[in-house]
């Protein structure tokens, strides 16, 4: 096995200290701190949603190193990680995607403030297709192995990918599973949201969380199914449905020169990029193969808790935002 090292350079580098502070980071170390508090304080600190989401466009990507395992270049898998020698990437390496050229991307070796998971994945995706691959797989690194990649091999060596633009795998929690977009029921949506302003004591929650749509899961945990389905019903009235990529997503290299190989939307802070990328894959022929990866639920970040979910709503919005700006004038057109 060899492995290659190079290194694309961040906009912000720990050898680089700066001379002062601007106000996207003063913002950002709100938005990143342990302390729920804070993060809401991070929320309390915009008028309306275009200010924080123009915080989201300005915010730097974080550092990316690339280090790449030789392997066959007809199908590349892409990694983000946040340890390459960690206990995750060497599985991937030296198990799951045994074989296959890796190009893991690397976000440092100390905690990156300003870490983008859908910047990372670009920069791996741009190099894979340096060496023009049939297909590229972008996959978290905590997956667990259930079928041989000889298996995936196989199957997507079958695939016209000139025909085909994404292939799923069997449903999981995380990935290839069904998703619907809900249009927010006036009256009890109204509720709901003054319930969760009470949770999140954002003060100015109306005045950017002006949420039209969510997205809705059909694949959960099965304690969930009914009682969210029913949650889901009196809410929301579902206006489209697409198949979420999720952690483990497998692009025709075609695809991506059709969308100038910048796959997903790095205006998302670690959350909601792969649902845009999958309602806009949505639009193109997809196929469904005979293979299975399993997720590891919160592997690397730890799985769900406050301080995340308060993180990930900046996602909530831009992806409301462009579900009702960009889709229905898509899906409209079709």
């Amino acid at each position: 096995m060899t492995v290659k090292n190079s290194r694309k350079k961040s906009p912000v580098t720990y050898s680089e200290i700066p001379l002062f502070f601007s106000l996207v980071d003063y913002r950002n170390n709100y938005y990143t701190s342990n302390d729920p508090n804070k993060i809401i304080e991070f929320y309390n600190g915009f008028d309306n949603r275009e200010q924080l989401i123009q915080w989201m466009r300005e915010r730097p990507k974080g550092i990316a190193n690339i280090r790449e395992v030789d392997g066959d270049k007809d199908i590349i898998v892409v990694i983000p990680t946040a340890d390459f020698n960690g206990k995750y990437a060497k599985e991937c390496r030296e198990n799951i995607f045994k074989s296959l050229h890796i190009i893991f991307v690397e976000s440092g070796e100390v905690p990156d403030p300003y870490f983008n998971y859908a910047h990372n994945c670009n920069v791996g995706i741009k190099k894979a297709m340096e060496y023009n691959p049939k297909w590229v797989v972008v996959s978290n690194d905590d997956l667990i192995k259930y079928d041989h990649v000889g298996l995936l091999l196989q199957e997507l060596r079958s695939i016209d990918n000139n025909s085909y633009f994404s292939v799923f795998t069997k449903r999981e929690i995380y990935h290839s599973m069904p998703q619907r977009i809900g249009s927010a029921r006036r009256i009890p949506f109204f509720i709901y949201l003054q319930c969760k302003r009470v949770y999140l004591n954002i003060k100015r929650m109306g005045e950017f969380y002006k949420l039209e749509y969510e997205i809705l899961s059909k694949y959960l945990p099965k304690i969930r199914q009914v009682s969210n389905r029913l949650f889901d019903r009196i809410l929301y009235k579902t206006v489209y449905s697409f198949t979420l990529t999720g952690d483990f997503s497998i692009l025709s290299s075609k695809f991506l020169v059709k969308e100038r190989i910048t796959a997903f939307d790095e205006t998302f802070v670690n959350g909601g990029e792969d649902a845009d990328l999958s309602i806009l894959l949505s639009r193109f022929k997809s196929k469904v193969i005979d293979y299975k990866i399993i997720d590891i639920i919160g592997g690397t970040f730890g799985g769900q808790n406050r301080k995340r979910w308060l993180r990930d709503y900046v996602n909530v919005v831009y992806l409301d935002q462009k579900i009702t700006d960009i889709l229905f004038l898509n899906i409209e057109n079709r």
